[in-house]
């Protein structure tokens, strides 16, 4: 639950550490696997392709890490949030994503993290708001992803999830490959580089 227990691991200099989440600042592995499923579906097109991340934005590790990968890779990031959901940022905001729907390429929904809330009277309910729908998206070409797990007819609803345009699956997939290449640098290659 703490942001830097993964830095004070690594600091005991015992063993390389990957950082597959902490606390609601980092979650890099699913940045990686995010960014190259987008960078994937787009054939490498990506410079400004314009992307929405949904959600309980401030308290989501997924997009902490996700803003910061994003950014430096030439996509612009727009954040979806009620007030109290939105980190504090220098980012566009807006408060609903009908406001941007005609001009974005792809939604991050995020699941909400009632837990890490200090209200304990939250319930998934009050995020509904911000759940995609068939109705919402229509017609338009919209990646749609999540980094899971998905709170169905809360964050994405169950037409969406079967939707062609919902990529939830194929982002699970890339995770098993971005994370067997991560293992491999720090396992294998590492020692090739040593040598």
């Amino acid at each position: 639950s703490q942001n830097d227990t993964p830095t004070q691991l690594a600091n005991l200099k015992l063993t390389p550490v990957i950082n597959a989440g902490a606390g609601n600042y980092a979650h890099p592995t699913q940045a990686l696997l995010d960014f190259f499923t987008i960078y994937e579906h787009f054939d490498g097109d990506i410079q400004g392709k314009k992307v929405a991340i949904v959600g309980d934005i401030a308290n989501s590790r997924v997009a902490s890490s996700d803003i910061r990968l994003f950014t430096r890779m030439g996509l612009d990031v727009h954040l979806v949030a009620s007030d109290e959901l939105l980190p504090d940022t220098s980012l566009p905001t807006h408060q609903s994503i009908e406001e941007i729907i005609d001009d974005i390429n792809i939604i991050i929904s995020l699941r909400a993290q009632i837990e890490r809330h200090q209200n304990s009277d939250s319930d998934y309910s009050k995020f509904a708001s911000y759940c995609i729908t068939k109705e919402l998206i229509q017609d338009r070409d919209i990646l749609l992803m999540h980094p899971g797990p998905v709170i169905r007819n809360i964050d994405i609803s169950d037409e969406m999830l079967e939707d062609s345009r919902c990529k939830v699956l194929t982002q699970v997939n890339n995770g098993v490959f971005i994370r067997m290449a991560i293992l491999k640098l720090l396992l294998l290659d590492s020692k090739c580089l040593k040598n």
